[in-house]
């Protein structure tokens, strides 16, 4: 099943497993701009999300509780504090675990991001 949304030109998704307003809790004075350029650049937002599974056909979600299948060629997953690698250790190709996802009790956002921004660039 496709997802019954019209997704960017450039299929590009941020995903959050909140129900509430991607980027909700960013700055009052920025959160708007950080949203704006986002959606300026094609990128969809879908909050209410919950990670299935990956395979062939996609990232399998549910969207408010409905199934979904984005279809996509890579996934990036910013998972939040708490370690959960079964997602990734399930699947049959290779998985690149940074940030908190690596390491969670060594938070630190800037060595998250210079780590995301290295390895899309490898990709």
């Amino acid at each position: 099943m496709k997802a019954d949304f019209a997704p960017a030109a450039r299929d590009i998704f941020l995903l959050q497993r909140k129900a509430s307003k991607v980027g909700a809790n960013l700055g009052k004075t920025t959160g708007w701009i950080h949203r704006t350029e986002l959606l300026k650049k094609g990128v969809t937002m879908i909050a209410d999300c919950e990670y299935q599974k990956v395979d062939d056909q996609g990232l399998h979600i549910l969207v408010s509780g409905k199934p979904q299948c984005l279809d996509v060629d890579h996934v990036v997953i910013c998972a939040g504090q708490l370690p959960n690698k079964a997602l990734g250790e399930s699947l049959d190709r290779p998985v690149h675990f940074i940030g908190g996802a690596a390491v969670a009790s060594e938070l630190d956002a800037k060595r998250a991001i210079k780590q995301g921004t290295l390895l899309a660039c490898s990709l």
